[in-house]
């Protein structure tokens, strides 16, 4: 009796612990969206703009509200220069491509390995997972607010079937990334600057109810939400509706470690309930702390502020006086076209000359003996138009770092390629700050997904690739290809050079002689990464041959650690002869001396076929 008594204490103060928990988070989740307010609002405005809703502003309370006109025949058409200035920045931006290496930690041959099946693992993370579209859109929020963030997380759905229990199918699991839009994203203090450094961060979204359903076992009853403010009824002014049906919003706080909770904390509400309490489940892989599964972008950088500002916060005022001169020209226009007509009071039915205007071919009568209604004479289009228009579009290009250099009216006598090649280029410079926020962040996923292979894979996981041939071909990676997290991107920024310069630059490297080989021929490696390059590798009539020697050449590396291999009519004797002295160096003090003469043997042999095919 005593023993259910005392399980039934239990049992309400973990109801009561619960109900505590929920309220605590719902009520830190309204505080911090409370404080983010007039980001949110400003955010808002933005997409406003960004659509062609441009005839609407913040008003006292920090609510976006609808502009009307102050006479029925003002103008109010929008010339919207916003949006191909975002436009144009995000495709400078998707030149930029997630292709990251891995620095093995050693010239060990196993590290070196490891690193090169760590590359494969991120490789088929990102297209498995289509990281360029994911990339696209986390760059489309930046641009457009500001800040946009990447999740990655652990999805135990992913990756091959490996079994099933009781009738389910049972996955291996594999690493997946997420856009997160910053709406959806609340730190708990908006002044600092580095996402690792909030003591905790709230991941709020709209989530329907079936889905809640399925991941947790809960029910919940569903309204409708907004997707930005996460209200239950949208106070976005939007073109478009932007709430969702049968919904509610799911609050995930991450807490990061502390003294109460060594392994951080995740907590999971929504509609009242608790769906998950639990320590924080990823960790990278430095120092093995549990950490957010975040990766923040931004545009422009604001110093001492969590989230960034966007191009378009500094295009608005320019985007309104634009509007506001062609509106005011266009109604100069027809002025001019329609024009202005004076009558003497009561001379005329001022009522049917309103309504029915000066038609072709009216017969206008007046009033005996009063004065003929006549046009406004003197009426002519000021100067003062043009010049603030021009001034304007100069402001644009000027705020906005883009500008058309092939049809800007100020560029338009240039003729030297070299002088139009400098004002690309300056177009470009001033994007590579921002060009570098990319690239770092794609760093920063890349590193992140080695670390939760690290964290999760169990045995070997296969990998299919498709290599430079179109040739699908299977790895299989398990830890030991994760023991290097030193990710890096070849080459330089994207921005920095347009696609004509880099094949400029190869061919100056070829004519100066630096890709050529000690006695001044080009190898046909080297050829076919040139090739590559310039962009012609169907050119390259060896069709990847030389890769092909070069994968031969490796797998004989192991074999020869236990037998000798005699040396066949089809290598590429120069190729292999790299490859076989590559790996004796970087195993030198691993090898036997009875290993090393049989290195030393075939490589000998190669060397003695390559004389015999310059003796002929």
């Amino acid at each position: 009796m005593q023993l259910n008594k005392l399980k039934d204490e239990i049992k309400r103060e973990r109801e009561r612990y619960e109900e505590d928990l929920v309220k605590e988070v719902t009520a830190d989740f309204e505080c911090r969206r409370e404080n983010r307010k007039a980001l949110e609002r400003q955010w808002e405005l933005n997409m406003n703009f960004l659509a062609g809703n441009q005839y609407c502003d913040l008003n006292a309370r920090g609510e976006i509200e609808s502009e009307d006109k102050s006479y029925f025949w003002q103008n109010r058409g929008v010339f919207n220069h916003i949006a191909p200035i975002i436009d144009t920045r995000l495709a400078k931006f998707s030149r930029i491509k997630a292709e990251v290496s891995v620095r093995p930690k050693s010239d060990d041959d196993k590290d070196v390995s490891g690193a090169n099946l760590g590359e494969k693992l991120i490789e088929h993370a990102f297209k498995n997972g289509d990281f360029e579209s994911v990339m696209k859109k986390v760059t489309a929020w930046s641009e457009t607010c500001g800040t946009g963030f990447y999740k990655i997380v652990w999805n135990n759905a992913g990756g091959s079937v490996v079994g099933e229990i009781d009738g389910q199918k049972v996955h291996e699991g594999d690493a997946a990334v997420l856009p997160v839009s910053p709406f959806e994203i609340f730190p708990d203090n908006l002044y600092t600057e580095d996402l690792k450094d909030c003591q905790s961060i709230i991941h709020a979204r709209a989530v329907s109810v079936g889905e809640i359903k399925m991941k947790y076992g809960v029910e919940i009853i569903g309204e409708k939400v907004s997707v930005y403010t996460l209200n239950k009824v949208g106070t976005t002014l939007k073109k478009y509706d932007d709430t969702i049906d049968n919904s509610v919003v799911v609050i995930e706080r991450y807490e990061r470690p502390n003294e109460t909770y060594p392994e951080g904390r995740l907590v999971v509400v929504a509609g009242g309930k608790l769906l998950y309490e639990g320590k924080l489940p990823y960790y990278d892989g430095e120092d093995e702390r549990k950490i957010y599964p975040f990766v923040k972008q931004t545009a422009l950088v604001l110093a001492g502020n969590f989230f960034g500002v966007s191009v378009i916060d500094r295009l608005i005022p320019i985007q309104r006086a634009f509007n506001a001169v062609k509106n005011r020209k266009h109604e100069f226009l027809n002025r001019l076209s329609m024009g202005v007509m004076t009558v003497e009071d009561g001379s005329v039915d001022v009522d049917d000359l309103a309504a029915e205007g000066l038609s072709p071919g009216k017969v206008l009568v007046y009033r005996q003996g009063s004065k003929a209604p006549e046009m406004m004479a003197d009426l002519s289009m000021p100067d003062d138009f043009n010049q603030e228009e021009e001034k304007l579009i100069n402001e644009f290009v000027i705020v906005s770092g883009v500008s058309d250099v092939s049809s800007s009216a100020s560029n338009a006598a240039l003729s030297s390629g070299a002088a139009l090649q400098i004002l690309v280029e300056q177009d470009n410079e001033r994007l590579l700050m921002t060009a570098e926020q990319i690239r770092k962040c794609v760093l920063d996923v890349a590193k992140r997904l080695i670390w939760l292979y690290a964290q999760f894979v169990s045995g070997v996981k296969v990998i299919k690739l498709k290599d430079a041939q179109n040739k699908t071909k299977t790895y299989y990676a398990d830890k030991s290809a994760v023991n290097s997290d030193d990710v890096y991107m070849d080459g330089e920024n994207e921005l920095m050079y347009t696609n004509s310069q880099k094949k400029e630059i190869i061919f100056k490297l070829y004519t100066s002689g630096l890709l050529s080989d000690g006695e001044g021929k080009l190898r046909p490696a080297t050829k076919e990464k040139v090739l590559s390059l310039l962009g012609y590798k169907e050119l390259d009539y060896q069709k990847g041959l030389a890769h092909l020697h070069e994968e031969k050449a490796i797998k004989e590396n192991e074999n020869m650690r236990t037998n000798a291999l005699s040396v066949e009519e089809i290598d590429d004797h120069s190729i292999h002869i790299d490859e076989h002295t590559r790996y004796v160096l970087s195993e030198y003090s691993s090898l036997t001396e009875e290993q090393k003469q049989r290195y030393y043997a075939h490589i000998s042999e190669h060397k003695s076929k390559i004389e015999k095919t310059e003796g002929e």
